[in-house]
């Protein structure tokens, strides 16, 4: 009905019949409804670089389509600063498919932590980013720190969140560590192990009282590039990246759950009050949330901090309008 209309150009069918090679018709992917779309290949066969042209297929949509949009770019491996820049290496493969290389406004946010040190060292970024430490529960704290929740490291890190939460509505790292030295119910070494493994996520900077609001990140018609890649290989901080992917996803889920009943409360009110005058409406936009390196963060054995919000968004998520 409304033709190649709110779809993005991913390429060319590949076509092989014996030694001959070529290119047949074009490939379209439809980015105004919401989908769940897995990228596989070998490695180095152009995943990521797929990813990257569904964000750019998405930035360059009329306007009148792409603003009921919104990308969130997952950046696993600090590759997606490069769109901010033209693309003059493949310049020659860009004429033959008569496209123009092109910067593209993306908004690069960096954990907190790393956020000066990247500005003075002229690595591209916008915002700085942080996780809101009081939204951390104790299971996922002893994710991030590799302990069960069964063992006396765990427990006693169950019981002072459970009762920081019961207490204060926000807290940071250093309400933690301090509960932790003024717990009276534990061993002092088992108190000391507690109170280090806190004291050195803080330094991972990457938590703060406040935290970063899921509307800075999900802006209609903007793509936003949440770089994660400061943790690939940081000591102790293997499961920082699936935290962050996790709360992310969890947040844009409750997020569209919340503005999709009030779509729905609206629509209803308007047929009963179907005489008042029509009021000013704001729509929240699909949310293309982009996730490189997925199956880090989905194990076959075990979970990550991430797992489960995943799994949410993967069964429930298309609904409320979030593709993946």
């Amino acid at each position: 009905k409304y033709g190649p209309a709110g779809a993005i150009f991913l390429g060319k069918h590949y076509i092989k019949m014996g030694q001959t090679i070529s290119l047949s018709n074009k490939v379209f992917l439809d980015v105004a409804k919401s989908h769940i779309v897995f990228v596989i290949g070998k490695r180095g066969s152009g995943k990521s670089y797929s990813l990257g042209v569904i964000a750019e297929g998405i930035h360059d949509l009329p306007d009148e389509i792409r603003k009921n949009l919104a990308v969130v770019m997952l950046d696993t491996m600090g590759i997606y600063w490069t769109m901010k820049y033209p693309n003059n290496k493949e310049k020659e493969s860009l004429d033959e498919w008569e496209l123009e290389g092109k910067g593209i406004n993306v908004q690069i946010f960096t954990p907190i932590g790393y956020y000066d040190e990247y500005r003075e060292k002229g690595i591209p970024t916008d915002f700085p980013f942080s996780i809101r430490t009081s939204e951390i529960n104790a299971e996922e704290w002893c994710m991030i720190f590799n302990v069960a929740i069964t063992e006396p490291i765990g427990i006693l890190i169950e019981r002072i969140i459970n009762n920081l939460k019961e207490e204060k509505e926000d807290y940071d790292i250093n309400d933690i560590a301090k509960a932790v030295s003024n717990d009276d119910r534990s061993e002092q070494s088992i108190k000391d192990a507690v109170e280090n493994r806190f004291l050195v996520a803080d330094k991972w900077g990457l938590f703060s009282r406040e935290g970063t609001l899921i509307e800075d990140l999900v802006v209609p018609g903007q793509i936003t590039v949440l770089d994660v890649s400061a943790y690939t290989t940081t000591a102790g901080a293997e499961n920082l990246r699936s935290l962050v992917i996790g709360l992310v996803a969890q947040k844009l889920f409750v997020q569209r759950m919340v503005s999709r009943k009030s779509e729905e409360e609206a629509a209803i009110s308007e047929e009963i009050h179907f005489f008042e005058e029509e009021s000013e409406k704001k729509k929240e936009p699909i949310v293309w949330l982009i996730i490189d390196e997925a199956h880090d963060f989905l194990p076959n054995k075990g979970k990550t901090p991430a797992t489960l919000p995943l799994i949410t968004v993967l069964r429930e998520g298309r609904q409320p309008g979030i593709s993946l």
